[in-house]
């Protein structure tokens, strides 16, 4: 009896743990936000291979490498090798200071490939309901 009471806690503790599946659904879509975000933002931080927003920069330069980590952090599926070293090198685009359309193209082919490689939905399933909003 003992151990069977033992069993069905463990079971419904470990039900209540987060699933490696959601960790990774969430590591997805944070990364593909950050890819969208930089392809639009980092115009405002370079041009010319010159800073014109120091603190911009900061970001994109903290954003390029959240992706980097994010996609390391990923299980391991066909495609992944090519992930690890597409978002390193948006990385080092986004350190030498590259010019924003080029990093706008890579942040949008990498955001595709990861999504391409690792579906999960970015949206509602149906429309909002207006009438309850």
């Amino acid at each position: 009896m003992l151990r069977r009471l033992l069993l069905s806690l463990a079971i419904i503790f470990a039900a209540t743990l987060p699933t490696p599946a959601s960790a990774q659904a969430n590591d997805v879509e944070t990364a593909w936000r950050l890819l969208d975000y930089v392809a639009v933002d980092y115009a405002g931080a370079v041009s010319g291979g010159k800073v014109v927003s120091a603190s911009e920069y900061a970001e994109m330069r903290e954003f390029s490498g959240s992706v980097a980590e994010k996609i390391a952090s990923l299980p391991a599926k066909p495609g992944k090798a090519q992930l690890v070293g597409e978002s390193a090198r948006f990385k080092a685009m986004i350190e030498r200071k590259a010019a924003p359309q080029d990093v706008a193209v890579a942040a949008r082919t990498l955001a595709a490939h990861l999504l391409s490689a690792y579906p999960v939905p970015l949206g509602p399933k149906q429309a909002p309901d207006l009438s309850r909003g």
